[in-house]
């Protein structure tokens, strides 16, 4: 499968990102979307896409969901998941955050994960604002 029009390989990635990806975003109507291709290193005993995956995948976009509506960088507290259906290795997969509510220090959202037949989980998750002073170690 191709990568869908308007997506653009997350190169900067670092850390686990870069270890199971490559992931890749588009910016629409203001809002982040993030895009994977799950291979066979992301399956499960089962054979579909692991479940540690798919949660780490949607924290992702919950997270820079934040960064999107408030440009303050956060950090996940809590997240509370319900999967919804299974996704299997080669669907192309698309996660999006909406941020419902925040105050100076935290921020509540809420993500959603789709694969090509069915919603796949679901989630919320309250995430700690970071000092806007804070800057993004970045690979030399």
């Amino acid at each position: 499968m191709s990568i869908p029009s308007g997506f653009r390989e997350l190169t900067e990635a670092s850390g686990f990102a870069a270890a199971n990806g490559p992931w890749f975003e588009k910016i629409e109507d203001g809002r982040a979307i993030r895009g994977f291709l799950p291979g066979p290193q992301h399956a499960n005993a089962l054979g579909i896409v692991h479940g540690g995956m798919l949660a780490a995948f949607l924290d992702s976009a919950m997270g820079v969901s934040v960064w999107q509506t408030l440009q303050r960088r956060a950090v996940t507290l809590t997240l509370s998941l319900d999967y919804l259906g299974p996704a299997r290795i080669g669907d192309w997969l698309e996660a999006v955050g909406e941020v419902v509510g925040h105050d100076e220090h935290m921020a509540q959202v809420r993500g959603r994960l789709y694969g090509p037949r069915h919603q796949v989980l679901g989630g919320l998750g309250a995430f700690a604002l970071l000092s806007r002073h804070r800057t993004l170690k970045t690979r030399s």
